[in-house]
Formats: C-alpha cells, sequence, structure tokens
C-alpha cells in the first residue's frame, strides 16, 4: 500500500521481498540503521537490504517547485534488484527528509512489499497538523504519544497541545504547573522533536485575564518561561470561546471599549517577549472571532494590528466548515495580511456533536487550497484510537492534496489501523461515516437496501429477499465480531455498536416482513423501529428508517 500518495514516480514493479540483513552506509547511516533496527535480522544467509544515503544541498533537494517554497521534508528514492537482493538509494538535504524516507522504506519492511523503480516525494502543505483542542476528557499520555508516533509516521509535522480540560491550560492558565506535569510535558516536547514535529503549547487566558494589567500579563510569561525552559518553544495564545465585551472598567477605559484593542496589544507583547526569550519561538493565536467571511471588522483590525510572522487560526465560513476553498483564503489573506492557517474541526464530535462519531474521511478542501493557506491543523475527537481513521485521510490530503481520493483513503487508513479486522467489521465502519462535513453515509446498506426495494417495485419477492440477505449475513459477522474482540477502539465505539445490534435486529425482521407480513411481524418491526430510533447515537442513513416503514405498511397494503 503507498499511502499517501508519492508526487511523482516510476514503479517498474511490486516486488515481494523480505530482508533478513540490512546494511546502510552514507549520511547520517548510525541514525538510519538505528531507525530500521527491528527488521535488521542479522541472521542466515537470508535476503539482503542494502541502503546507500546520499547527502546533497541543491534546488533539486531543497526547494519544492510545484509549492513555490524550501523544504527539508523532500527526498528521492531510487530501488532496483541486485540478484535476490534490493539496492535503494537515497538522496536527501538533511536528516528531516531521511525521516520521511525511511518511514517510507519502513512500511515497506513491514508489508514486506518493496518497489522497484524511482521516487520523487514531498509533502504540498507547509504546516500540516492536528490539535487536542476538544472540549472533554484529555487523551492519556500513552495515547498520546502513540498519536504522534502514528501521525508524523504519515506526514504530520505539527501538534498543538490545548485540552479544555486541562486545568493549567485554561481554568489556572496564570499557575505554574506542578513538577510531575511540567515533566510530562517536557517528554512530550522531546518526542516530538525525535519524530520533526513542532510543538505548540496552548494557553488560553482569556475568561478572567486583565489585559491592562501588568501583573496578568507577567504571569502569562512566567508560564511561558516555565514551559520554555523544559524544551517548549512555540506556543499558540487561545483567545476563543471568551465573552466579546470585556469586562473589568480599567480595561474598558484602557482599550477604547474594544476587545479587538486589547487584544492587539496583549499579543504585541506577548511577541515581543518570545522574541526576547529566543528569536526562533513562534507564535499562533486563536482569535475571539474566528469563523466568517475573513474581512469583518474584528479579524481585520487584528490581522493588521499583530506582527506579520504571528499565525492565525480560522476555521473557515463557519465552526464546522463543510468547504474550504481557495476564494475564501485569498479573501482572508487580503484583510488580514497573512494566509489562514486553518482549524479545521474534523473530526471533532464535542458539544452538540457528542452523539456522532466522526470516524470518516475529510472532505470538502480544495486539492489548490496548499498554495493558498499556511497550513491545516484538525482539530480530533476525545475518542483517540477512533480518531486515528478520520485523522490518517488528513495526512494524506496533506502530503498530495492533487492524487487526494476520501473514500479511497479512508478504506487504506481502515486498513493501516485495524489490520485483518477491517472487512470484518466494515458494514459497521460504514454506518459511522456521517459527520458535519455531510459526507455519505451508510453507503453498503444504501446499496442492499435499494437493490431491495427495486425488486420490490418490479414485484419480485424473492428477488428483494435475496437482495438483502447477503448484506445481513455480512452484518451478522460483523456483529459477533463486535461482540467477542478484545479491541481498545472497540471500546470507545460501544455505545454506537449497541446501536448497530438494534439496526441488524431492525433489518432482519423488516426483511421478514416480505415472507410473512401478519400483524404480529409488523408490530414487532414497529416496536423495534421505535427502539431505534429512540437510541441517541447517531448511526445509518435514514434509508434504514425508511426501508422499515414502507415494509411495515407493505404489509399493510398486501
Amino acid at each position: 500500500m503507498i499511502y499517501p500518495a508519492f508526487q511523482k514516480a516510476e514503479i517498474s514493479e511490486m516486488l515481494a521481498f523480505s530482508p533478513q540483513k540490512i546494511t546502510i552506509e552514507g549520511f547520517d547511516s548510525d541514525y538510519a540503521a538505528a531507525f530500521l533496527d527491528e527488521f535488521n535480522r542479522k541472521v542466515g544467509k537470508g535476503n539482503i537490504l542494502y541502503i546507500t544515503i546520499n547527502k546533497e544541498n541543491t534546488r533539486r533537494t531543497e526547494y519544492l517547485e510545484s509549492a513555490c517554497r524550501l523544504s527539508g521534508e523532500k527526498y528521492f528514492i531510487v530501488s532496483e534488484k541486485q540478484g535476490e537482493d534490493v539496492k535503494i538509494t537515497v538522496t536527501v538535504s538533511c536528516r528531516r527528509g531521511l525521516f520521511a524516507a525511511l518511514n517510507r522504506i519502513k512500511r515497506m519492511c513491514e508489508s514486506k512489499e518493496f518497489i522497484i523503480g524511482s521516487v520523487e516525494d514531498y509533502p504540498l502543505f507547509a504546516v500540516r497538523g492536528y490539535i487536542e483542542g476538544f472540549y472533554g476528557k484529555p487523551w492519556s499520555e500513552e495515547n498520546r504519544k502513540m498519536m504522534l508516533r502514528l501521525l508524523s509516521s504519515y506526514g504530520m509535522n505539527t501538534y498543538y497541545y490545548a485540552p479544555k480540560d486541562d486545568p493549567y491550560h485554561r481554568d489556572k492558565w496564570s499557575e505554574l504547573y506542578p513538577e510531575n506535569e511540567i515533566c510530562r510535558l517536557s517528554e512530550l516536547a522531546a518526542l516530538c522533536r525525535e519524530n520533526f514535529v513542532d510543538f505548540y503549547y496552548c494557553i488560553a487566558p482569556g475568561l478572567n485575564m486583565k489585559y491592562s494589567s501588568d501583573a496578568d500579563f507577567e504571569r502569562l510569561c512566567c508560564k511561558a518561561k516555565q514551559l520554555y525552559e523544559v524544551g517548549v518553544a512555540n506556543f499558540g495564545l487561545l483567545l476563543d470561546d471568551i465573552p466579546e465585551n470585556l469586562w473589568f472598567d480599567d480595561d474598558k477605559a484602557a482599550f477604547d471599549g474594544e476587545a479587538v484593542n486589547a487584544h492587539i496589544d496583549l499579543i504585541r507583547r506577548f511577541r515581543s517577549f518570545l522574541t526576547e526569550l529566543d528569536q526562533k519561538c513562534r507564535l499562533t493565536v486563536c482569535p475571539l472571532q474566528y469563523h466568517g467571511r475573513g474581512d469583518e471588522y474584528y479579524i481585520s483590525k487584528l490581522g493588521k494590528g499583530i506582527p506579520a510572522d504571528v499565525s492565525i487560526f480560522w476555521t473557515g465560513e463557519n465552526i464546522c466548515s463543510q468547504s474550504l476553498t481557495v476564494r475564501e483564503a485569498v479573501a482572508f489573506e487580503n484583510s488580514t495580511n497573512r494566509q489562514p492557517l486553518y482549524w479545521d474541526n474534523f473530526p471533532v464530535n464535542d458539544a452538540e456533536m457528542l452523539n456522532e462519531m466522526h470516524i470518516g474521511y475529510l472532505s470538502g478542501r480544495e486539492k489548490e487550497l496548499y498554495r493558498y493557506s499556511e497550513g491545516i491543523i484538525s482539530n480530533s475527537m476525545e475518542y483517540c484510537l477512533s480518531s486515528r481513521i478520520p485523522l490518517l485521510t488528513v495526512c494524506d490530503y496533506l502530503w498530495n492534496p492533487i492524487a487526494y481520493d476520501g473514500f479511497s483513503s479512508w478504506q487504506n487508513a481502515c486498513e493501516i489501523v485495524l489490520g485483518d479486522k477491517k472487512e470484518t467489521l466494515m458494514p459497521f465502519l460504514d454506518n459511522l461515516l456521517t459527520s458535519c462535513l455531510k459526507v455519505e453515509n451508510s453507503p453498503m446498506l444504501n446499496s442492499a437496501l435499494a437493490s431491495a426495494q427495486q425488486f420490490l417495485f418490479s414485484g419480485d419477492e424473492c428477488g428483494a429477499a435475496r437482495a438483502i440477505s447477503e448484506y445481513i449475513s455480512a452484518l451478522e459477522k460483523c456483529y459477533n465480531a463486535l461482540k467477542t474482540l478484545d479491541d481498545p477502539m472497540l471500546a470507545e465505539l460501544a455505545p454506537w455498536a449497541e446501536k448497530q445490534y438494534i439496526a441488524l435486529d431492525l433489518i432482519k425482521s423488516a426483511a421478514a416482513l416480505i415472507d410473512n407480513s401478519c400483524a404480529e411481524n409488523r408490530q414487532k418491526t414497529a416496536l423495534i423501529l421505535k427502539k431505534y430510533l429512540e437510541h441517541p447515537k447517531t448511526l445509518c442513513n435514514f434509508s434504514l428508517q425508511f426501508f422499515a416503514e414502507r415494509m411495515i405498511n407493505y404489509g399493510n397494503a398486501r
């Protein structure tokens, strides 16, 4: 599986090959050897994988012609057969590019399938990341690190730490972290550096900060300095989801009664402090107004009033935008003097979306958006393990949006996460495609029910029963797997699986009416339908309810 798609590739063969020994020479060979150590068995006279790494600092290796920018993430791979062995030549400009190339080689070792040919590869979006910015229980540290390793291996290069329910991020923003917590964040920042991920610590002081208070500003700076001293160099200042009007009389007097003036002053001062701390520190701001046309008063004045090197989060026209377009990005840049850095509220499912499980794929983002934005940061779900599937599709889009196909990407992401369990669980996953992006839900179910109803329209009851029986069989197999598999991700999905069990009973009961539509069976189906509709979780397309109601009425019409 080549995922994400290469930018350019000439592949003559996909070779079944399992190296028993790996020899590496050239640039950063010790680093590469350690990276691939688990596959270097060094026993017997098996197949050998020869890797030569060349370092080249030229336009060819450092400049992305299609994106018109410099990048250290570009790499070249040339792979050829040498008798029973394979030789790979890697060319990069630095270790960051080597990291990307080695992840590709690692996946070839894992799948035991090697490309034979040549590859030129690089990411089109400059900033590709995710944010732990949902309302709900923060991820466990184990899951947080697992996610970071996984997504970095598929091309993510940025992570924003902003769990709303970390008290020291929001409610206790002015308090320093205790020793055990600051050590935890230090380890996380170190892991980010190891995986070439830019780590941003986000702080949200807007609920109770007095902007005109020197003491409050000093507390903000002390918090940032504490984090800087343990390895955090980048920061996010979140001013979202706070009251629109200034609360303190001193602030009203100092800033002419307008929050935007207070926010401009705070951002300027905080950016200046970070620059004095370290010229390499970067700052991202989430403004009070973070969605809309992009030319409104607040966001226009903020953009023109703060330093040009401060990034601004923007969610698009809506909080959860079904589309992100080049036209909107250009309008934002014209108003704010900078490209938007999208805070993309997918796959997050907090607030009024709590009953949805956004396990589908990214859609509605234009292919050329990489030219007109800093990048995209996806807001994750509280359900960390389930978030892997949608976030992998985000990785795919951000690396190569030109070749991105949402549904195919989703199929590949399901295989990466679930392995050989994927096909068995697919009827359930298929019923969880729904999201705020309005991706078509339940294509497998819709196809089966549409086929059955078409047979009924033509008077072929036997054909209708056959059409739906295959889907029922697959769903029963899925049901048995959901009951018996010991998988932490399925534990996250348990409330939706509960509704899937009811859906299975409903489909079976409705389909049984084709052969026997007696009053008792119709009443039974109606009761199951009621139970299904009363369950709060979102599952399946409307087609299931429509089919059940049609079959109940079909029995009445006989």
